[in-house]
């Protein structure tokens, strides 16, 4: 197994070691770092996640979205590719290839310049890298979409030293953790 599967498990692992764990004051903390941030307060879509267990939850945000800004979020597709819809109802979405809430509808929304997208991930580093479940859909889809501001979101026991990278990893913008800019 090479480093990056080996910490990819590792961090799996975490995530259930801390399934019973209350992250609800650190996943506040990151909610209020975005919702207060000037790229936030200035973009026009959010492009963000529905998360799932171990994620930030980072539903205060999606909803302020819908009410203040346009709100999309993706779809996964069979060849591997994601799609941004647009959502303005949380209640609206369905259940997904692997099992993760998308939207059933919506039109399709391209990011650009202004805009903002927050990123999941298994865990970050302080240097911007990211690893992922291991499938690469946001790698490519952030590879033909560079344009969009990227902040990726996580939890403290998702922040690592560093990551091992290939060369076709997209890095973030910004990472928050627990309310905390790097």
């Amino acid at each position: 197994m090479d480093k990056k599967e080996a910490l990819r498990e590792r961090m799996r692992q975490l995530t259930r070691l801390n399934n019973e764990v209350d992250f609800s004051q650190e996943d506040q903390a990151t909610c209020r770092q975005v919702l207060d941030s000037a790229l936030y307060r200035h973009c026009s879509t959010l492009f963000a996640f529905f998360p799932i267990a171990g994620e930030v939850d980072i539903t205060p945000v999606l909803n302020d979205a819908i009410l203040a800004r346009r709100l999309a979020l993706p779809r996964t597709h069979r060849d591997g590719s994601l799609s941004f819809h647009t959502v303005t109802d949380l209640n609206g979405l369905q259940r997904g290839r692997y099992q993760i809430a998308e939207p059933a509808e919506g039109g399709v929304v391209v990011p650009g310049r202004g805009d903002l997208m927050l990123i999941p991930a298994l865990a970050y580093d302080r240097g911007h890298h990211r690893l992922g479940r291991g499938k690469g859909y946001y790698d490519r889809y952030l590879s033909q979409h560079n344009s969009v501001t990227t902040v990726g979101v996580c939890r403290s026991y998702q922040l690592v030293e560093e990551i091992p990278t290939e060369t076709w990893d997209r890095m973030v913008d910004q990472v928050i953790s627990c309310g905390i800019l790097y």
